[in-house]
């Protein structure tokens, strides 16, 4: 596997990031709270995919797969396997309901973000998947690799979407939005990446929407 300590020291900082920009007592107050609600479960179910990582590599050992012959599946796997997969499955369900809110909203590049993150998930389910299927070292070193590679990918997707949003300082009656960033802005694993701002009316948006401000 991907070294464990350097995993989750990557992974610790970037939730930790997030965490601090979205600390329920510098977000909006506003009527709607999507999709910072969202954001919010997203970045708890976040942090504790990376302690299951954590918790699956110290678990997990891959010269104990297929001893049997050096090729049978040496049956039940650690408890980690399953944790994982529950945990990248919620993930998948929230970003799924938020690119069906977009798609009812009839915003593009909301439901293009997180259509992305929706499928990001899907492949850490599908990653560990893998693993626990594996029946040789190699395919398990193989696949476990893969894993690592795909929860720092949607790690790093979700803060794409994320970007900002809870030091956005909007004015009663303003919109949250999170404006497009540029190809050439897009930082490594960011298939599509946006930064919250504030905008006086919704038609000036050429992002997606978030909560509007209400007013006293």
């Amino acid at each position: 596997m991907m070294d464990s300590k350097r995993l989750m020291a990557w992974l610790t900082v970037a939730a930790l990031s997030t965490t601090l920009v979205a600390a329920p007592n510098r977000i909006p107050q506003a009527s709607n709270g999507e999709p910072f609600r969202s954001f919010r479960m997203l970045d708890a179910k976040l942090t504790l995919l990376a302690h299951q990582q954590e918790a699956l590599n110290a678990a997990f050992n891959p010269v104990q797969v297929g001893s049997r012959s050096g090729g049978a599946n040496s049956g039940r796997r650690p408890t980690p396997f399953s944790n994982m997969n529950s945990t990248a499955a919620g993930i998948a369900l929230r970003a799924g309901g938020l690119e069906r809110l977009y798609q009812r909203r009839h915003q593009p590049f909301g439901v293009q973000m997180f259509r992305v993150l929706r499928i990001r998930a899907e492949e850490v389910q599908q990653g560990v998947s893998a693993v626990a299927k594996a029946q040789t070292r190699s395919a398990a070193e193989s696949a476990a690799k893969r894993l690592d590679e795909g929860i720092v990918s949607l790690v790093v997707q979700f803060q794409a979407a994320s970007g900002g949003y809870g030091a956005a300082r909007c004015s009663p009656g303003e919109w949250t939005c999170c404006e497009p960033k540029r190809s050439k802005d897009l930082l490594q694993s960011e298939q599509v990446a946006c930064m919250w701002g504030c905008v006086r009316t919704a038609q000036t948006c050429t992002g997606f929407l978030g909560p509007r401000i209400r007013r006293p």
